[in-house]
């Protein structure tokens, strides 16, 4: 299905198992039915295969009760099974004239010679219609036999992808369309009247996705994520503790947890797909860290030894609060996802054994005494 949209004119529009496995509606040539057949070991298309007969029963009663008209509608059966030749399914290739009086007297001549009970419901589906009926029937029908099987069509729809984007990057942008495209199948299923999908729409998100790929920009990948559970109260990583000791709130906690695990599951698939320069990461966090460094310079200007508690951690909580809600440090241009510069900053905040950033202006030196194992100093 995906194929077909890529491979087909931007205006078409397409369903899943509505009508049929496939639904094809498009201007220009009107409403497609397309039935799929996937064997894993060979299998040949014979004058009584199920696949055959099936298809033809499914399509018998669409237009039997008037769901489909033919003309216009065309009806298409792909499969990785072989049309044996002679058979009437290799009668039915594109591309062939076709004598139509003789391939309805050859499968009315099947369906009275076979007993196979499970395709009666077959044979009568087709012979209920009346000539006329069964003549439209098999004008409409194309069979494509020997068609590539789902490893196949992966890579037809890779080299589709190759004018949208590097060599190096197609895989990785053919995984996140893949990704989108599964997702806005399910609804579909899900959805008793589901939208259609478009070329168009097909169009824009590869576009949209390719554009990801570009010197200034990396994909995002996790803006939705969500890890297994969220528990702020429970969490004893270094950054959650970090939070608690300025009294951040429980919800904000939570929110920097998703960061956090935006982030580190963002960074480790750029580093799978090898999409960062070497040394890109660590240039970032020095960036990251610097400017962390200037601003809580200049926000803890004035503390001495005799600054109270509250005053510490409202300070902590100020060089947070301007990490969180004020700044803005890409690691590319093009990469304005908040969650890669916030998660990246509890990652640092994360380093073991010591944080390379931290929001309490004293964190770091009661850490290192509760390590050293005087716990009197912790607050």
């Amino acid at each position: 299905a995906l194929w077909q949209l890529l491979d087909g004119p931007e205006e078409q529009e397409l369903a899943l198992e509505a009508l049929d496995d496939i639904v094809v509606e498009s201007p220009a040539k009107g409403t497609g039915l397309l039935q799929t057949k996937y064997h894993v070991s060979p299998a040949a298309l014979t004058n009584l295969s199920a696949d055959l007969w099936k298809t033809i029963r499914i399509w018998s009663e669409h237009l039997k009760s008037g769901a489909i008209l033919i003309p216009p509608a065309t009806l298409t059966l792909i499969t990785t099974g072989t049309a044996p030749e002679g058979s009437i399914s290799s009668l039915l290739r594109p591309g062939l004239q076709r004598d139509i009086s003789g391939i309805v007297a050859a499968l009315l001549n099947a369906s009275s010679q076979s007993e196979n009970e499970k395709l009666q419901p077959s044979f009568v589906a087709f012979t209920a219609l009346t000539d006329d009926q069964r003549s439209r029937l098999i004008s409409a029908i194309t069979i494509l036999d020997k068609s590539p099987d789902i490893t196949d069509v992966r890579e037809k729809i890779e080299e589709k992808l190759k004018l949208s984007v590097d060599r190096e990057h197609r895989n990785a942008v053919l995984e996140r369309l893949e990704g989108w495209w599964f997702d806005e199948v399910t609804k579909q299923f899900l959805s008793k009247n589901g939208r259609p999908i478009t070329g168009f729409e097909i169009a824009d998100k590869v576009r949209s996705i390719a554009d990801q790929f570009g010197p200034n920009a990396l994909p995002i990948d996790f803006l939705h994520a969500q890890p297994d559970s969220v528990d702020a109260r429970a969490d004893d990583r270094t950054f959650v503790k970090q939070l608690r000791e300025i009294d951040v709130g429980g919800t904000r906690i939570e929110k920097a947890i998703l960061d956090y695990y935006r982030a580190y599951e963002q960074r480790s698939r750029w580093a799978r797909d090898e999409l960062l320069v070497s040394g890109e990461i660590d240039d970032y966090e020095a960036v990251l860290i610097d400017e962390w460094e200037r601003y809580a310079a200049a926000v803890g200007e004035n503390l001495d030894e005799n600054t109270t508690e509250e005053v510490l951690r409202q300070t902590g909580k100020a060089i947070f609060n301007w990490m969180e809600q004020n700044a803005d440090f890409r690691i590319r241009a093009d990469v304005s996802a908040p969650y890669v510069m916030r998660g990246s900053y509890h990652i640092l905040a994360n380093a073991c054994p010591n944080p390379r950033v931290w929001w309490h202006p004293k964190f770091l030196e009661r850490l290192s005494a509760v390590l050293a194992g005087n716990p009197n100093t912790s607050s």
